[in-house]
């Protein structure tokens, strides 16, 4: 295809046209571009070997159609998958400017999409290393990206990440208004936890199974125990990746975490040794001071109890380092988990009460078996009676219990990942990066 062709045919929203010119333009980068067009949308796929950076690819492809003046073109959308995976990491749509295009810069002698600069970032963050392949000009064959959602509700913001295993056809929610999507900032209390409300509810079934996963192999002793604690620690990679818009697949974060199991069990025995040790120093120190001076032992219940939820507090987010930073072994996590939290731990001791607010409804799922049983008693107050009501209030009780463990467990997970996310935000500014 001659290059004045080329352009012509890119400013008339010719698929081809518009691939080799994208592609073109990040070849160097070894970035590959797909381009499908579905009567006034443009469906645009980016692959590398690592997932592309959403933020930065939107931007420049958005840049680069409206400097090109695609005037049949109105919706684009934007698909970002790793090479070879079958599922969409995230996706984006936007709409062309309506404004008349300034194309003064695209000159038929050079068909590059000539922005102002190429995402050099995107090679930085993709870090490429393999060699440099072909443009790839046809649009994929048979694909209808629009079948793909994605969604973002206030307090966060969300790319539906659907997973290998998830072939359920889904409605896309997003708006056709979509505008660039902003990094969180600082959250308040309230804020935390109704967006990790929001993401709780939109990725209920794939955390309910995971915690599901992670029920199941905590009931083996030793080796279930560190299964459990590195699967609750894939739900809070998963939603931090969320709401670092640096969306993961589970598959890719269970890979990268496999390596970690045993120190995500060590990591929570030596919390264990440490609220054992805290508990043991402040009950001598108590029951001096109360043998002292008997008066004060409510005062010292309480200062107890209140330097325990002080320490609790700073070793709330051990895990999040642990599955998400590079260069961590569970020692050194507990002391950054330390760390992030100074300064704020009352804002962390109010995300918790707020939560467990909101978990106490729950709590109600064990009344249930205790208001079955009660009548049985209530009729026949006997020996006999008492045994065939604790047959059935035990059973339902452990059943019960084992429903509010399953609901519960993710929605900390997301809590938990929030919060880390949030003050590193606050310490260290919007651009956290995944480890991979």
């Amino acid at each position: 295809m001659a290059e004045p062709n080329m352009l012509k045919l890119a400013k008339q929203g010719n698929p081809k046209a518009i691939a080799a010119m994208i592609n073109r333009s990040l070849r160097a980068k070894h970035i590959i571009v797909k381009v499908n067009r579905k009567d006034d949308c443009l469906q645009v796929l980016v692959e590398s070997a690592q997932i592309p950076n959403q933020k930065t690819m939107v931007s420049f492809i958005r840049q680069g159609l409206t400097k090109l003046g695609v005037e049949t073109i109105k919706t684009v959308q934007v698909y970002g998958r790793q090479k070879g995976q079958d599922s969409f990491a995230w996706n984006q749509s936007f709409e062309i400017e309506s404004s008349p295009p300034q194309v003064a810069d695209v000159h038929d002698s050079d068909p590059d999409f000539n922005l102002h600069q190429t995402p050099e970032d995107v090679a930085a963050e993709n870090d490429i290393s393999s060699s440099s392949q072909s443009p790839v000009l046809e649009p994929p064959p048979g694909s209808n990206f629009a079948k793909v959602p994605s969604h973002a509700a206030g307090g966060y913001t969300s790319s539906d990440n659907r997973q290998p295993s998830d072939h359920t056809p889904h409605r896309s929610t997003q708006s056709r208004h979509s505008q660039p999507r902003q990094p969180m900032k600082p959250l308040s209390v309230g804020n935390v936890v109704s967006a990790g409300v929001r993401l709780y509810r939109d990725r209920f079934k794939l955390y309910f199974g995971l915690a599901f996963q992670a029920f199941l192999w905590g009931i083996v002793p030793i080796y279930g125990w560190a299964k459990s604690y590195q699967i609750q620690a894939i739900i809070s990679r998963h939603a931090f990746s969320e709401f670092a818009e640096q969306p993961e697949t589970i598959e890719s974060i269970r890979n990268q975490l496999d390596r970690k199991m045993w120190d995500f069990w060590t990591a929570q025995i030596l919390i264990g040794l440490i609220a054992f040790a805290v508990n043991i120093g402040l009950s001598i120190v108590s029951s001096i001071v109360v043998g002292i001076v008997s008066s004060l032992e409510l005062v010292m219940i309480l200062v107890k109890y209140g330097i325990y939820f002080w320490i609790y507090t700073h070793l709330f987010i051990t895990e999040l380092p642990l599955a998400v930073e590079g260069n961590m072994n569970p020692k050194t996590a507990i002391n950054r988990s330390w760390e992030l939290s100074k300064g704020f731990v009352p804002n962390i001791m109010g995300i918790i009460a707020v939560a467990t607010l909101i978990t106490i409804p729950l709590g109600l799922i064990v009344l249930i078996p205790i208001l079955i049983t009660i009548p049985t008693v209530l009729i026949n107050p006997s020996l006999e009676a008492l045994i065939t009501a604790l047959g059935i209030l035990v059973p339902l009780l452990v059943i019960a219990f084992a429903c509010i463990s399953l609901l519960v467990m993710p929605f900390w997970q997301i809590i938990k990942a929030l919060i880390y996310y949030d003050l590193r935000n606050r310490r260290e500014g919007t651009g956290v990066q995944l480890r991979h």
